[in-house]
């Protein structure tokens, strides 16, 4: 299997300002995001989408290949998969398996894309990996408004009093590793195609950077491992 890893990057965001050029560990997000792929043999290609020149430096630092989004996927509203769609044809891919790794995730370790990779060849009939974490709040214990406007439990009143540890787990996605061959992903207009594998990563692991805080508390977690 040819895997081509894609780091999709916009230059706007609402939270913080670069975010994707701000430091974990002394690295940007988005280096940290190339250095883990590049790191993994069985990825072919690391391809840096984005629409902003500073990030395309920053690529090109780190030795990624560039695509320059159109006008049409650089919005707040535009769908990654939209930006994978141009990247398989503006980047002659074919029979390629896309890894799409966000550099929000910058605590996710190389091992964890590595699971991910064996999880998806383990079963011919996996079409799709995605990486999870478990729920920091079970979902179960929460309510909803049915279509009558009343509020009713998830699944049944006596869970909202149940001990967590009775529960089933519950995981969520994390947003850091996505797996699925361009050709489904395209095909099916979804990261989720069936049959689907999840592959569980630590709390820590999965913290997702959309915040100061987020970006304090993950390095204060890498300054907690190094000492």
């Amino acid at each position: 299997m040819t895997y081509v890893a894609v780091i999709p990057a916009r230059g706007g965001s609402k939270g913080i300002k670069d975010k994707n050029l701000q430091l974990v560990d002394g690295a940007s997000l988005l280096a940290r995001a190339i250095k883990s792929a590049k790191s993994i043999p069985s990825i072919s290609r690391v391809i840096v989408s984005t629409d902003s020149k500073n990030l395309m430096e920053e690529a090109l630092l780190h030795d990624a290949e560039i695509h320059e989004r159109r006008e049409l996927t650089s919005s707040d509203s535009a769908k990654t998969i939209e930006v994978l769609k141009d990247i398989y044809c503006e980047m002659q891919l074919s029979n390629e398996i896309c890894i799409l790794l966000q550099p929000t995730s910058p605590l996710r370790e190389v091992e964890n894309i590595e699971a991910c990779i064996d999880e998806y060849e383990s079963n011919i009939s996996v079409n799709s990996v995605v990486s999870v974490t478990e729920c920091e709040h079970h979902p179960y214990k929460v309510v909803v408004q049915d279509v009558d406007g009343q509020m009713v439990p998830i699944r049944d009143i006596s869970d909202l009093e149940a001990p967590r540890q009775l529960l089933p787990k519950a995981l969520r996605i994390n947003g850091a590793v996505y797996i699925v061959s361009f050709k489904n992903l395209i095909k099916n207009e979804s990261f989720f195609c069936q049959p689907v594998r999840f592959v569980a990563m630590d709390e820590e692991e999965s913290i997702d950077i959309d915040s100061h805080a987020d970006l304090d508390r993950a390095n204060l977690i890498i300054k907690g491992r190094t000492l």
